[in-house]
């Protein structure tokens, strides 16, 4: 296949170039001018770009595309913002499903986390949801997913009684009323994502559904690689998601890479155990799209939760928590280490990067040699020596430049959570960038935002603007000189994500040798209006030398079929 007639842009240029691009047997064969392409025996088709940008497949390096699938299939109330939005649809919803033995969906506001309800204590009450759906099981998952929202029905099949302890107590809990009955707010992962296998969702059927609907959805957005932060609910979920994969690789209807990732939820578990756990898992897999060497640690928790952990305390007192002190963390790294698997640390708060960095620092001492990376997820607060030690602990940060705007009140509660001053100081991408190897991706669901705007031409634009998209005159997100530049943004986009999943010896740039991984965007995103770049639609996605999505309307010229 022989791309011609448009610009291609590669990491390490600081604008496009008029190029052709010569595809041969899935592997980029000749990058330059148009008069001195190699000649051929073989058939030969032809992308006529008509000045269309070409770029490397965009790496998606932190996302939850199982999680997304599956909650996809089930109730969604995104859009909702009080008690009284999500009851009228949880019970239209009911009545549409009358054979469903439990009511699985997503998207509550995670204000209601802050709010004290009707009950008099803090957070969503299960009385709200019995008074619609008493006589089945509920389980909603907050809008960021870090907290669900169950019914009395729920908490009874569950088992969750006043007796029940608290998975990991003032981190991964239950909150309780005044007499210590759970109310039915479960906060962070681990007190209930373990709670899904127990309520039958997530068999190999219903996450091959699932890929089925999310993942072509991700080649429209000229998404070629996605790393998978992590499938919660055990590891009978994780080899369910695994197999139906391989079903799909095995079809040819993978259209993507699929890095996955084994999620760390018990303080308990320790790391000799978890690379067990990574080997087993590992056996599951015998495809070249499929990887698993990465364990996501969810170290903190949100913001909005009150559960990121920070140096100095939120308006109400507390300071959040990790899952782990360091000293155990620093070994459970350790061990990651000896047997050359990755880490995926998420760390929201200051308190939680300062710690993560303090084991990383001890584990490189313990194991010096090693073929081993250790990335930081999101980094929303993050202290400046802190931010300096990274490229010292040779640690990547991913992050979501979807976060860096006002998205949803997000700048006014923040504030309001710790104060003016930090509320108005997250989000500090270019001090990031400078620092350290940094790639990008949405975090979906846990971002919150409707699917469509997920997509890697919404981060750029916003990470470049640090306004919404389409907005071209508000006030940015301060701190304004956090804004990046195109170039690095895509960078992030492509090989800075490659190198993140290490795979960048095979892909993320345009570049003899390496994997026809590619994307024919419809418009120069480097030319267009700042506040417009997320308008441009993917025409073309190329994975391995092979089509695995063709915008229907989309002209690439007689010889291309």
């Amino acid at each position: 296949t022989l791309f011609q007639g448009g610009v291609v842009w590669t990491p390490g240029l600081e604008s496009p170039i008029v190029a052709a691009v010569l595809v041969r047997e899935g592997r980029i064969a000749y990058v330059g001018p148009g008069e001195e392409v190699p000649q051929s025996t073989t058939d030969r088709q032809i992308v006529e770009l008509d000045g269309r940008l070409l770029l490397p497949g965009f790496v998606e390096s932190h996302s939850h595309p199982a999680v997304a699938g599956l909650l996809g299939t089930k109730l969604q109330v995104l859009g909702t913002r009080t008690v009284a939005d999500v009851q009228p649809a949880l019970r239209e919803y009911a009545a549409a499903h009358p054979d469903e033995k439990v009511l699985f969906g997503s998207g509550f506001p995670s204000a209601l986390n802050t709010n004290i309800n009707s009950a008099g204590v803090k957070g969503p009450h299960r009385a709200d949801l019995d008074a619609v759906v008493s006589d089945r099981p509920v389980m909603l998952l907050a809008i960021d997913a870090h907290s669900a929202w169950l019914n009395s029905k729920a908490l009874e099949v569950a088992g969750i009684t006043k007796d029940t302890p608290d998975p990991l107590p003032g981190v991964h809990y239950y909150q309780r009323d005044g007499d210590g009955e759970p109310t039915g707010w479960a906060v962070e992962s681990g007190a209930f994502w373990p709670l899904v296998p127990i309520f039958g969702v997530g068999s190999e059927a219903d996450y091959r559904a699932a890929f089925t609907t999310v993942l072509p959805q991700l080649s429209a957005m000229g998404i070629t690689t996605v790393f998978d932060a992590g499938i919660p609910g055990g590891d009978k979920l994780v080899g369910n998601a695994l197999r139906a994969l391989a079903s799909l690789d095995a079809a040819g209807a993978l259209p993507l890479r699929y890095q996955a990732s084994v999620y760390l939820n018990f303080a308990t578990t320790t790391g000799e155990d978890m690379v067990q756990r990574v080997e087993a898992l590992r056996k599951t897999i015998n495809s070249p799209h499929i990887g698993l060497r990465t364990v996501k640690i969810g170290y903190d928790g949100t913001i909005e939760g009150e559960t990121a952990a920070v140096l100095e305390p939120y308006a109400s007192g507390g300071s959040g928590a990790v899952m782990l002190a360091e000293e155990p963390f620093g070994q459970f790294l350790a061990a990651l280490r000896r047997a050359s698997l990755d880490a995926h640390i998420h760390a929201i708060g200051d308190r939680a990067l300062h710690s993560a960095l303090n084991a990383v620092a001890a584990a490189r001492a313990a194991v010096p040699d090693a073929d081993s990376r250790v990335t930081v997820a999101h980094g929303m607060l993050a202290a400046a020596s802190d931010i300096q030690r990274l490229d010292q602990l040779e640690v990547a940060v991913q992050t979501t430049p979807h976060w860096a705007h006002d998205l949803a009140g997000s700048k006014t509660l923040y504030s309001r959570l710790l104060d003016a001053k930090r509320g108005t100081n997250v989000m500090r991408l270019r001090d990031l960038f400078d620092a350290t190897l940094v790639s990008f991706g949405a975090d979906h669901p846990a971002t919150g935002l409707p699917f469509e705007q997920t997509a890697p031409l919404y981060g750029i634009e916003i990470g470049h603007t640090r306004r919404a998209p389409g907005d071209s005159k508000s006030e940015p997100l301060p701190p304004v000189d956090q804004r990046l530049t195109l170039p690095e943004l895509v960078t992030g986009y492509t090989l800075q994500g490659a190198r993140q999943l290490r795979l960048d010896a095979d892909i993320g740039m345009i570049e003899v040798g390496k994997a026809a991984d590619l994307v024919v965007l419809e418009r120069d995103l480097f030319k267009e209006p700042a506040h417009s770049i997320h308008t441009i639609r993917v025409d073309l996605t190329m994975l391995a030398g092979r089509v695995v999505y063709r915008r229907p309307s989309a002209e690439f010229g007689a010889n291309f079929r």
